[in-house]
Formats: C-alpha cells, sequence, structure tokens
C-alpha cells in the first residue's frame, strides 16, 4: 500500500503564514519616520506594495526556484494623530492592510521521492522534480492599533528617540483551509524602537543622518487553525511506474496530482521574531525634504508550527529570517504631500520567498 508520508518526505510541509509578514513590511518604519513631527498634526498614508518571489529559501540553506511564482499586492491605508502629553510627542496611530494574491501560486519542488511500497523492494524511484500548487485566500488582514511618543526631541541635532507598542487583534479574512491567507488570527503583540541622529551636516539643511529601528514581536495562538498540505504534482512522472502500478494493484500513482490538498485541525504557533533596519538617509534637496537612503534589513526568530488534535506537533518549515537590501527616494511634492519610492531586494531567507518588492507611500498632513 503506498505510504503517502513517505511520498512527500524529501518535501516542504507547506503551511504558509506568508501574507502576515507580508502585510508586516508594508508597513515598517522607513527613513524619516523617526523625525518627531509636530503637535496636533493628522497624517494619512496610502501604502501599496506589490511583492514577486521566484525562488524559495531553504530552512538551512540553498533555494529551489524552478516552477515557483508568489506574488502579492497589498494596499495599506493607515492614519496617525500627534499631540503633547507632558511635554513630550506623542500620538496614535492604525492601519489597515489588504492583501491580494495575484494569479496562481506556486512552489517548486526540487525532488519528491519515490513512495515506499515493502511488496515491491522499499522505497521506489524519485518522481524528480515537481510542484506545490498552493491555495490562496486574497483579503482583509489584522488591523493594527499603536500609540507612540519622543522621548528624545533635539531637531537643533537632528537627534530623536521613539517608542510604540502595537497591538494587532485577531480579525482578518482567515480561511484555515487555504495554503495562503492575509493573516494567521493570532493576537500580536509589537515593541518598535527608532533612533535618528544627524552624522554630517546642518539637520535643516543638507545632511547625511542614521535611523536605527528594531521591532519585538509576540504572538498568541490560533486554536482554530489548520494543517494544510498543498497539492503536489510531479513534472514528469517515469513511465516505468505504470509497470509499478499494475504490479502493486493500482497502489502507487501514475497520473498527477500525485497529493491532493488537505487540511487537519489544529492549533497554530509562533515564536517570537526580532527585525532590525538601518538607513543612511542624505537629503540633497532641503526645499522639498528631497533624500536617498540604503538601507539593510535583518529578520530572525518566528518559527511556525502545527499542534495536531492528537498531540503530534509538525514544523511547518517556515521561520522569520530574512535579509534585504534596500533602496528609498522621497519628496514633498506639495507643502503638504510626500511621495516615497522603496525598493527591496532579498539576498537571504529562511524557510520563505526570497522577495523582490516594489511600494509607493504616499503621505498627506492636515
Amino acid at each position: 500500500m503506498l505510504n503517502r508520508a513517505r511520498l512527500i518526505a524529501a518535501f516542504l510541509p507547506l503551511a504558509w503564514g506568508l501574507g502576515l509578514h507580508a502585510a508586516h513590511a508594508a508597513e515598517d518604519s522607513l527613513p524619516g519616520d523617526g523625525i518627531a513631527q509636530p503637535l496636533n498634526v493628522n497624517i494619512g498614508l496610502v501604502y501599496n506594495l506589490f511583492t514577486n518571489a521566484g525562488e524559495l529559501g531553504a530552512v538551512h540553506g540553498g533555494s529551489y526556484d524552478k516552477d515557483t511564482h508568489l506574488s502579492t499586492d497589498i494596499t495599506v491605508a493607515r492614519y496617525v494623530r500627534t499631540f503633547a502629553v507632558d511635554g513630550f510627542v506623542t500620538g496614535v496611530q492604525v492601519y489597515e492592510p489588504y492583501v491580494a494574491f495575484i494569479g496562481a501560486q506556486g512552489v517548486g519542488v526540487s525532488n519528491i521521492a519515490g513512495p515506499y511500497v515493502p511488496l515491491l523492494g522499499g522505497q521506489l524511484p524519485s518522481y524528480g522534480a515537481g510542484r506545490a500548487n498552493l491555495s490562496q485566500n486574497s483579503g482583509f488582514g489584522q488591523p493594527n492599533f499603536g500609540v507612540f511618543s519622543y522621548l528624545l526631541d533635539r531637531p537643533d541635532s537632528g537627534t530623536y528617540g521613539v517608542v510604540s507598542p502595537w497591538i494587532s487583534p485577531p480579525i482578518s479574512g482567515f480561511n484555515k483551509a487555504d495554503n495562503l491567507n492575509p493573516g494567521q488570527n493570532v493576537w500580536t503583540y509589537e515593541i518598535e524602537l527608532g533612533l535618528r541622529t544627524t552624522l554630517l551636516g546642518d539637520p535643516n539643511g543638507q545632511n547625511l543622518a542614521m535611523e536605527l529601528w528594531s521591532e519585538s514581536y509576540f504572538f498568541g495562538a490560533n486554536n482554530s487553525s489548520a494543517y494544510v498540505t498543498p497539492q503536489v504534482s510531479a513534472n514528469h512522472i517515469p513511465p516505468i511506474y505504470g509497470e509499478y502500478n499494475l504490479l502493486s494493484g493500482g497502489a502507487i500513482p501514475d497520473a498527477n496530482p500525485l497529493q491532493a490538498s488537505s487540511a487537519t485541525p489544529a492549533s497554530f504557533h509562533e515564536q517570537p521574531s526580532q527585525e532590525f533596519r538601518i538607513y543612511l538617509p542624505y537629503e540633497f534637496l532641503p526645499a522639498t525634504r528631497a533624500f536617498i537612503s540604503p538601507g539593510f534589513y535583518q529578520s530572525m526568530g518566528g518559527k511556525q508550527t502545527y499542534t495536531l488534535r492528537d498531540g503530534v506537533k509538525v514544523d511547518s518549515g517556515n521561520r522569520t529570517n530574512e535579509s534585504q537590501l534596500r533602496l528609498v527616494a522621497a519628496s514633498f511634492i506639495s507643502q503638504t504631500t510626500q511621495v516615497m519610492l522603496i525598493g527591496e531586494y532579498d539576498v537571504a531567507a529562511h524557510g520563505e520567498p526570497l522577495n523582490r518588492n516594489f511600494e509607493i507611500r504616499i503621505a498627506r498632513f492636515f
């Protein structure tokens, strides 16, 4: 009898949390966000992030890009309001993402192990390369609510320090039967710290600055989740499997898909994760606050596991372990409107897609 577990023994156990982290990426703190804004100001922001991945990073080194396609278009609406508390510039903010998956989503599989059939001599030959077709569920991600306070505010030297806690309730377009979702439907707690200082030049003129950001995430559990395995197909099934199928009485599949998608009720857990960002913004046109900034992003942690109803714990293979280069350019196009362009390129990722992102952010002050 065909052992389905052996069929995918060499394949990544896909149960994706892609949407959750992609939505976070869309509202990352960006160069200039470390500067304290005037009091009693409203800021409306719209982000649009297009992300595409043609390659998947394995948990421990290596990657596979054949037949991989993971693409999303994420739109985020954000509102910020500033006011004074005990002399500190303080404020509240909220944002809501909408995650749209573009086209058919799938991940290439470098090698699909053959089935284990004792009557035919044990492990049969490999099916070779293949593809995992991922079911998708576009929709609204979880809303995020935050407060912030600039405990360090020295505009004369261009030095600022901000602390911002966030909370995100488990409200989203989550469907536990899908591989890809706009959120994981868990309580999310975040503490964000930012520091900006001017390195060279005049903070009110041409200058080179540095911004450092730290974000720590903590997650609750989703006890109404599911461990979802994708539909798996081989690119080419060896002709010899037709003969094996006859000998085994039809126990060995000789047609695609080799594995149908399935969802097993489970509890989802994600370990704490940490993110760091560094930017070096160079403001070259003070009249419009125009700047260009290289940046680097690093995340770590975030191991995702599923506990099945029988108590078995399954490692999904997903991690929050990403190294990314960034390039940001921004300028005010009027006294109250700023336009920002962001390019992001993953140089390493472990247990998640290697993304190539383009983002535009428009901010309106009123």
